[in-house]
């Protein structure tokens, strides 16, 4: 069974962001994997490189595309951005530097945790923001005839 999967419920209304979440669970699904199969230092720290890596492109890619439909929260979900940013290159820095422990179960889980809050709830009070600016918002089908 998979630690934690996107689904359909954590879409933001964005094909692009939409796949980058299912790219960040996919990462944080390795690194769980990695730390509770006592896979090598390297490993788990290419993983946690790689997170945190594309973790902060994610991060510049919905910035952007929230600045663009001037979406009015902006600021404070970069706030929140940056605040994660911060956590994840600690922990890369730390594990890389020879402090092994600092990926226990409990910080994997945190990490989860917030990825699944961020999105259910920061960025998607985002949505109808960027449905609207991408006119892929409901209503704006164009009828078939």
């Amino acid at each position: 069974m998979t630690w934690i999967a996107w689904d359909a419920s954590y879409s933001v209304g964005n094909a692009l962001l939409d796949s980058d979440h299912r790219i960040l669970f996919d990462l944080l699904c390795q690194l769980h994997d990695a730390t509770e199969t006592g896979q090598s230092r390297d490993v788990v720290g290419n993983v946690i490189r790689v997170l945190a890596e594309y973790t902060e492109y994610h991060f510049r890619r919905e910035e952007e595309i929230m600045a663009a439909a001037q979406c009015p929260t902006l600021e404070g979900h970069r706030r929140e951005h940056a605040e994660l940013e911060l956590r994840v290159r600690d922990l890369r820095d730390r594990y890389c530097a020879g402090e092994w422990t600092v990926l226990g179960e409990d910080v994997v889980a945190l990490l989860k945790k917030w990825l699944t809050d961020h999105i259910l709830v920061t960025d998607k009070s985002y949505r109808p923001w960027v449905e609207r600016a991408s006119g892929d918002g409901p209503g704006t089908a164009v009828a078939a005839g």
